[in-house]
Protein backbone atom coordinates (compact mmCIF):
# COMPACT_ATOMS: atom_id res chain seq x y z
CA UNK A 1 0.00 0.00 0.00
CA UNK A 2 1.29 2.92 -0.57
CA UNK A 3 1.88 5.70 1.44
CA UNK A 4 -1.21 8.43 -0.01
CA UNK A 5 -3.44 5.41 0.29
CA UNK A 6 -2.06 4.71 3.99
CA UNK A 7 -3.14 8.32 4.85
CA UNK A 8 -6.82 8.02 2.95
CA UNK A 9 -7.44 5.58 5.61
CA UNK A 10 -7.05 7.81 9.12
CA UNK A 11 -9.61 9.40 7.24
CA UNK A 12 -12.69 6.52 7.51
CA UNK A 13 -10.04 5.68 10.97
CA UNK A 14 -12.81 4.85 14.11
CA UNK A 15 -9.59 6.43 16.12
CA UNK A 16 -10.38 10.51 16.30
CA UNK A 17 -6.61 10.99 16.63
CA UNK A 18 -5.96 9.49 13.27
CA UNK A 19 -8.95 11.42 11.89
CA UNK A 20 -7.35 14.97 13.24
CA UNK A 21 -4.10 13.64 11.85
CA UNK A 22 -5.72 13.00 8.21
CA UNK A 23 -7.57 16.97 8.63
CA UNK A 24 -3.66 18.07 9.42
CA UNK A 25 -2.05 16.19 6.66
CA UNK A 26 -4.82 16.74 3.31
CA UNK A 27 -3.92 20.52 3.14
CA UNK A 28 0.16 19.46 2.84
CA UNK A 29 -0.72 16.70 0.69
CA UNK A 30 -2.73 19.67 -1.40
CA UNK A 31 0.61 21.67 -1.30
CA UNK A 32 2.68 18.81 -2.31
CA UNK A 33 0.66 18.09 -5.43
CA UNK A 34 0.41 21.62 -6.56
CA UNK A 35 4.34 21.85 -6.32
CA UNK A 36 5.31 18.44 -8.16
CA UNK A 37 2.44 16.97 -10.49
CA UNK A 38 2.29 19.62 -13.42
CA UNK A 39 -1.10 17.73 -14.48
CA UNK A 40 -2.86 18.42 -11.34
CA UNK A 41 -1.51 21.79 -10.63
CA UNK A 42 -2.94 23.17 -14.57
CA UNK A 43 -6.45 21.61 -13.11
CA UNK A 44 -6.59 23.66 -10.48
CA UNK A 45 -5.06 26.69 -11.85
CA UNK A 46 -7.40 26.95 -14.62
CA UNK A 47 -10.26 26.16 -12.72
CA UNK A 48 -9.21 29.12 -10.60
CA UNK A 49 -8.39 31.21 -13.65
CA UNK A 50 -10.78 30.16 -16.21
CA UNK A 51 -13.88 29.15 -13.54
CA UNK A 52 -17.19 30.51 -15.64
CA UNK A 53 -15.58 27.87 -18.70
CA UNK A 54 -14.41 24.94 -16.60
CA UNK A 55 -16.96 21.89 -17.07
CA UNK A 56 -15.29 18.40 -16.14
CA UNK A 57 -12.14 19.88 -13.90
CA UNK A 58 -10.35 16.32 -14.18
CA UNK A 59 -7.98 15.56 -17.33
CA UNK A 60 -8.39 12.03 -17.09
CA UNK A 61 -8.74 10.74 -20.50
CA UNK A 62 -7.52 7.15 -22.62
CA UNK A 63 -7.23 5.90 -26.15
CA UNK A 64 -10.27 4.60 -27.81
CA UNK A 65 -12.87 5.28 -24.67
CA UNK A 66 -15.80 4.86 -26.67
CA UNK A 67 -15.14 2.38 -29.62
CA UNK A 68 -19.11 2.30 -30.50
CA UNK A 69 -19.22 6.26 -31.34
CA UNK A 70 -16.49 6.25 -33.26
CA UNK A 71 -17.69 3.34 -35.31
CA UNK A 72 -20.93 4.39 -35.50
CA UNK A 73 -19.72 7.97 -36.35
CA UNK A 74 -17.14 6.64 -38.96
CA UNK A 75 -20.13 4.50 -40.67
CA UNK A 76 -22.15 7.81 -40.55
CA UNK A 77 -19.72 9.54 -42.90
CA UNK A 78 -18.66 6.48 -45.23
CA UNK A 79 -22.20 6.12 -45.84
CA UNK A 80 -22.60 9.87 -46.89
CA UNK A 81 -19.10 9.25 -49.22
CA UNK A 82 -17.35 11.97 -46.81
CA UNK A 83 -13.76 10.54 -46.45
CA UNK A 84 -12.33 13.80 -45.20
CA UNK A 85 -14.87 15.70 -42.41
CA UNK A 86 -14.01 18.43 -40.13
CA UNK A 87 -14.00 17.14 -36.48
CA UNK A 88 -14.24 18.83 -33.45
CA UNK A 89 -12.85 17.39 -30.36
CA UNK A 90 -14.20 19.46 -27.56
CA UNK A 91 -12.78 18.97 -24.16
CA UNK A 92 -10.10 16.81 -26.03
CA UNK A 93 -7.35 16.83 -22.80
CA UNK A 94 -4.03 15.58 -23.29
CA UNK A 95 -5.16 14.54 -27.02
CA UNK A 96 -5.65 10.79 -27.17
CA UNK A 97 -9.64 11.20 -28.43
CA UNK A 98 -8.21 12.90 -31.33
CA UNK A 99 -5.46 10.71 -31.91
CA UNK A 100 -8.08 8.06 -32.04
CA UNK A 101 -10.69 9.25 -34.28
CA UNK A 102 -7.97 9.54 -36.67
CA UNK A 103 -7.62 5.65 -36.23
CA UNK A 104 -11.71 5.55 -37.47
CA UNK A 105 -11.52 8.30 -39.95
CA UNK A 106 -7.68 8.79 -41.54
CA UNK A 107 -8.52 11.54 -43.64
CA UNK A 108 -10.19 13.85 -41.49
CA UNK A 109 -9.16 16.61 -40.44
CA UNK A 110 -9.34 17.14 -36.26
CA UNK A 111 -8.95 20.06 -34.22
CA UNK A 112 -8.84 19.44 -30.61
CA UNK A 113 -10.20 22.29 -28.06
CA UNK A 114 -9.05 22.28 -24.47
CA UNK A 115 -9.64 24.87 -21.37
CA UNK A 116 -6.37 24.08 -19.80
CA UNK A 117 -3.44 25.07 -21.50
CA UNK A 118 -1.61 22.65 -20.35
CA UNK A 119 -3.11 20.03 -22.09
CA UNK A 120 -3.21 21.29 -24.86
CA UNK A 121 1.18 22.08 -24.79
CA UNK A 122 0.58 18.36 -24.27
CA UNK A 123 -0.94 17.85 -27.42
CA UNK A 124 1.36 19.79 -29.74
CA UNK A 125 4.08 18.08 -28.09
CA UNK A 126 3.15 14.84 -29.30
CA UNK A 127 1.33 15.72 -32.80
CA UNK A 128 2.93 14.75 -35.68
CA UNK A 129 0.19 14.88 -38.00
CA UNK A 130 -0.68 17.91 -39.98
CA UNK A 131 -4.42 17.53 -40.19
CA UNK A 132 -4.49 17.69 -36.45
CA UNK A 133 -4.44 21.18 -34.46
CA UNK A 134 -4.96 22.06 -31.24
CA UNK A 135 -6.47 25.19 -29.47
CA UNK A 136 -7.33 26.74 -26.18
CA UNK A 137 -11.14 27.16 -25.59
CA UNK A 138 -10.71 30.43 -24.93
CA UNK A 139 -8.69 31.40 -28.07
CA UNK A 140 -9.24 33.51 -31.07
CA UNK A 141 -8.87 30.40 -33.11
CA UNK A 142 -11.79 28.54 -31.71
CA UNK A 143 -13.93 31.69 -31.67
CA UNK A 144 -13.05 31.83 -35.29
CA UNK A 145 -13.19 27.80 -35.99
CA UNK A 146 -16.83 27.18 -38.04
CA UNK A 147 -18.56 24.10 -40.24
CA UNK A 148 -17.60 21.23 -38.56
CA UNK A 149 -19.19 18.00 -39.72
CA UNK A 150 -19.36 16.41 -36.34
CA UNK A 151 -19.01 17.81 -32.75
CA UNK A 152 -17.84 15.27 -29.68
CA UNK A 153 -18.42 16.29 -26.12
CA UNK A 154 -17.57 13.44 -24.29
CA UNK A 155 -17.05 13.01 -20.26
CA UNK A 156 -17.30 16.82 -20.51
CA UNK A 157 -20.26 18.19 -19.38
CA UNK A 158 -20.41 17.09 -15.75
CA UNK A 159 -18.54 17.53 -12.38
CA UNK A 160 -17.79 14.41 -10.33
CA UNK A 161 -19.47 15.91 -6.81
CA UNK A 162 -22.60 15.91 -9.00
CA UNK A 163 -22.84 12.31 -8.90
CA UNK A 164 -20.23 11.13 -5.87
CA UNK A 165 -21.86 13.52 -3.13
CA UNK A 166 -24.22 11.57 -1.11
CA UNK A 167 -28.19 12.62 -1.62
CA UNK A 168 -26.97 15.26 -3.79
CA UNK A 169 -30.23 16.93 -5.51
CA UNK A 170 -29.45 19.98 -6.72
CA UNK A 171 -26.45 20.08 -9.32
CA UNK A 172 -23.72 22.71 -8.44
CA UNK A 173 -20.65 24.15 -9.67
CA UNK A 174 -21.24 23.05 -13.79
CA UNK A 175 -25.11 23.99 -13.94
CA UNK A 176 -27.68 23.81 -16.83
CA UNK A 177 -27.13 27.36 -18.07
CA UNK A 178 -23.43 26.62 -18.40
CA UNK A 179 -24.25 23.51 -20.05
CA UNK A 180 -27.05 25.38 -22.45
CA UNK A 181 -24.93 28.11 -22.98
CA UNK A 182 -22.26 25.67 -24.12
CA UNK A 183 -24.21 23.29 -26.58
CA UNK A 184 -25.43 27.08 -28.38
CA UNK A 185 -22.18 28.16 -28.83
CA UNK A 186 -21.54 24.33 -30.51
CA UNK A 187 -24.62 24.29 -32.44
CA UNK A 188 -23.73 27.40 -34.22
CA UNK A 189 -20.25 25.88 -35.26
CA UNK A 190 -21.91 22.34 -36.81
CA UNK A 191 -22.95 22.06 -40.37
CA UNK A 192 -26.59 21.03 -41.68
CA UNK A 193 -26.22 17.43 -41.48
CA UNK A 194 -23.86 17.16 -38.82
CA UNK A 195 -23.09 15.08 -35.80
CA UNK A 196 -23.67 16.23 -32.32
CA UNK A 197 -21.71 13.83 -30.02
CA UNK A 198 -22.63 13.65 -25.95
CA UNK A 199 -22.19 11.37 -23.73
CA UNK A 200 -21.51 11.17 -19.77
CA UNK A 201 -23.36 14.80 -18.86
CA UNK A 202 -25.05 16.28 -16.09
CA UNK A 203 -28.30 17.11 -18.25
CA UNK A 204 -29.61 15.82 -21.57
CA UNK A 205 -28.99 17.31 -24.84
CA UNK A 206 -32.77 17.52 -25.60
CA UNK A 207 -33.91 20.19 -22.74
CA UNK A 208 -31.49 22.56 -24.99
CA UNK A 209 -33.35 25.05 -27.04
CA UNK A 210 -31.47 24.41 -30.02
CA UNK A 211 -32.21 20.31 -29.71
CA UNK A 212 -35.57 20.77 -31.65
CA UNK A 213 -33.26 21.26 -34.66
CA UNK A 214 -31.72 17.94 -33.92
CA UNK A 215 -32.91 14.03 -34.08
CA UNK A 216 -31.24 10.93 -32.84
CA UNK A 217 -28.99 8.89 -35.27
CA UNK A 218 -30.70 5.48 -36.14
CA UNK A 219 -27.81 3.07 -35.18
CA UNK A 220 -26.76 0.23 -32.85
CA UNK A 221 -26.77 0.98 -29.45
CA UNK A 222 -27.12 4.73 -29.59
CA UNK A 223 -28.99 5.52 -26.73
CA UNK A 224 -27.10 3.95 -23.40
CA UNK A 225 -27.79 3.45 -19.65
CA UNK A 226 -25.94 5.21 -17.45
CA UNK A 227 -25.41 4.32 -13.36
CA UNK A 228 -24.96 8.50 -12.73
CA UNK A 229 -28.32 10.59 -11.47
CA UNK A 230 -29.35 13.12 -14.56
CA UNK A 231 -30.55 16.57 -13.84
CA UNK A 232 -33.21 19.08 -15.24
CA UNK A 233 -33.37 22.59 -16.74
CA UNK A 234 -33.55 23.54 -12.72
CA UNK A 235 -30.43 22.16 -11.80
CA UNK A 236 -32.83 19.44 -9.96
CA UNK A 237 -32.15 15.59 -9.87
CA UNK A 238 -34.56 13.91 -11.51
CA UNK A 239 -33.18 10.70 -11.85
CA UNK A 240 -30.28 8.16 -10.37
CA UNK A 241 -29.94 6.92 -14.05
CA UNK A 242 -29.89 8.68 -17.47
CA UNK A 243 -30.88 6.69 -20.48
CA UNK A 244 -29.94 8.87 -23.40
CA UNK A 245 -29.54 9.28 -27.15
CA UNK A 246 -25.85 10.06 -27.27
CA UNK A 247 -24.81 10.94 -31.42
CA UNK A 248 -27.80 13.31 -33.15
CA UNK A 249 -27.52 14.58 -36.48
CA UNK A 250 -28.19 18.57 -37.45
CA UNK A 251 -31.52 18.77 -39.59
CA UNK A 252 -31.06 20.68 -42.61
Amino acid sequence: MSLKDKIKQLRNSENSINRLLYNALKPLGYIINICINSRFRSERFTQFFSKAEVHQRVTFTAINRYPIIFRESANYFLKRNISNPSILSFGCSTGEEVFTLGTYLPEAVITGVDINSWCIRQCVKVNTNPKYKFFNRNSRHFKNAMQFDAIFCLAVFQRTENRTKPNKQIAEGHTFENFEKEICLLDKKLNENGLMIIDHSDFSFTDTSCASRYKPLECENNQRKRERPLFDRNNRKVSDQSYNFRIFVKQG
